[in-house]
């Protein structure tokens, strides 16, 4: 049988707690446990059967300045207990909690998953037979000083996460113990991918209509499914951190970390600290705690190398050494860390080339060229240039404002007869500026102004023209120019579609109305 708990209500008075304990004690009944509260008693006593129960009741009634006298389930403290377990129980955070003397008094189940040492271990026994004499809780207790996101792992548990600790303070200010919030590193992961929202592209947001990257777009999609490194080649501005991102997205890893880096923007030493990360210590000016890497935040997920023959040969090597054994070691540290991690790189140099010059490691270069995936640049893929500048147009008219809506023949003539040395990024910046200074709903060739010093667009107009002419004649006579020197350009009708923004039906009438046909009749 329980205990029986009772609340006693009363008028305080001197003499009223022994007053209890005679009664009590008359009867041979020992009180377990006793609260004292302004104007309420508790009594936890021994079990007893229905009648003596009821008797004790009436004689404690009876017992001057005593209200009432009626049974509860808990004691106070009992339920205090028990509200303090279910809050512990029902968040996914980690507590540990320690008293004055550094034994465990809390120890919730998300900390025993994360720490992975069994409640009846802990609880109860001094928190340094688990933990490390320097772990950051100890120091709290000792200093009374908080800490914040102090990384911390437990070799002989296999044990990663964040600890955050406080001390805690009775009403003197004097430390009565400290409690620390434990955060298991790939839940931390996992909601810094939330907050922060990751660029997400997809390969439907490619735009395309060539052969050369309908190829290109079904290999992409085709190694996304697997686990191997990638090596994305291709000038700069061809998409090439598009591509990774769409290779994540389609992978088995879309819902972990997509990391990207540029090789190139960061000096050689920050480079190492940040792929790497550093021990507490390791160098002037490194964090207290230590730091963890990029490798190790994208754990899980995918590290986008961009640029990757700009690093240096101390770097190439460590990252040799992740590619070959999945394990990083930090800046100042004799400790290796397991990561699984799927590296995309990229780059827009000639790797070979260094390689016979021995600026790039061969066996890193081949350890990366796993799946090479060429993208072609821009002047290799004319087609596609009307459709990727609908959409800038569509894109920076919403972005700015403007009510454009379309792009004339002879702009789109402009954009397709030019080089694009800065790829589709150049292309981008040409739409984006013609927006800018277009006064009117439709892009013309007087608004395309190309990134080299001599024109490329030359105006379709003829300071000759008889006057005599109609305005029918002469546009006649200016189409029926275009279609031929188009036609020196072009030799089939849908090139020719492409570059002067007609469909291919609408190119053959053009062509039969002017006397016009395609070199060797072919369409």
């Amino acid at each position: 049988m329980d205990n029986v708990c009772l609340k006693i209500p009363n008028i305080d008075r001197v003499g009223l707690v022994l007053d209890i304990s005679h009664v009590l004690a008359a009867r041979h009944i020992n009180i377990i446990s006793m609260e004292v509260e302004l104007n309420i008693i508790f009594l936890e006593i021994e079990s007893l059967s229905a009648t003596p129960k009821k008797e004790i009741i009436e004689a404690l009634k009876g017992i001057s300045q005593v209200l009432d006298v009626y049974e509860i389930t808990l004691m106070p403290h009992q339920e205090r207990a028990e509200q303090l377990k279910a809050v512990l129980g029902s968040i996914n955070d980690g507590i540990i909690a320690i008293d004055n003397q550094a034994l465990v008094t809390q120890y919730n189940a998300a900390a025993q998953q994360i720490i992975r040492v069994p409640y009846s271990t802990l609880i109860g026994q001094p928190l340094a037979d688990i933990f490390p004499l320097t772990t950051p809780l100890l120091e709290t207790l000792k200093t009374g000083i908080e800490y914040n996101n102090r990384e911390i792992v437990l070799e002989h548990t296999k044990s990663h996460y964040l600890s955050s600790g406080r001390p805690l303070l009775d009403q003197s200010k004097r430390i009565i113990g400290a409690v620390a919030v434990l955060r298991d590193i790939q839940d931390v992961r996992d909601l810094v991918y939330t907050v922060t929202g990751q660029l997400t592209f997809t390969f439907d947001e490619i735009l395309f209509s060539c052969n050369a990257m309908q190829r290109v777009v079904a290999m992409a999609k085709a190694i996304a499914r697997g686990t191997s490194t990638v090596l994305i080649r291709g000038e700069t501005g061809t998409g090439k951190e598009l591509f990774a991102r769409a290779i994540h997205a389609a992978s088995p890893r879309a819902g972990k970390m997509f990391v990207p880096i540029n090789c190139a923007a960061i000096p050689d030493t920050l480079l190492e600290s940040e792929l790497f990360g550093y021990e507490e210590g390791a160098f002037s000016g490194a964090n207290k705690g230590g730091k963890q890497g990029l490798f190790e935040f994208a754990s899980g997920g995918t590290i986008f190398l961009d640029e990757i023959g700009e690093l240096s040969a101390h770097l190439q090597a460590k990252l040799l050494r992740v590619l070959q054994d999945g394990k990083v070691r930090r800046i100042g540290s004799n400790r290796e860390i397991i990561v699984d991690v799927r590296i995309l790189a990229a780059t827009n140099r000639n790797l070979e080339n260094m390689i016979a010059h021995s600026r790039f490691r061969e066996d890193l270069y081949y350890r990366l060229n796993v799946i090479p995936l060429f993208i072609p640049p821009l002047r290799e893929r004319i087609e596609d240039i009307p459709l990727m500048a609908q959409f800038f147009v569509r894109k920076f008219s919403a972005r700015l404002q403007k009510k454009v809506n379309a792009i004339s023949d002879t702009a789109l003539h402009c954009l397709t007869h030019y080089h694009w040395p800065g790829n589709i990024r150049e292309l981008e910046n040409v739409i984006e500026r013609a927006i800018n200074i277009l006064g009117d709903t439709t892009v013309l060739a007087e608004h395309i102004i190309l990134d080299q010093t001599q024109p490329v667009c030359t105006p379709i107009t003829d300071t000759n023209l008889p006057v005599q002419q109609t305005l029918a004649e002469i546009v006649d006579k200016v189409e029926k120019d275009v279609l031929g020197a188009a036609l020196r350009q072009h030799r089939t009708s849908r090139r020719l579609g492409a570059a002067l923004g007609l469909s291919h039906t609408a190119v053959l009438k053009k062509l039969h109305k002017h006397g016009l046909s395609l070199p060797d009749h072919k369409s």
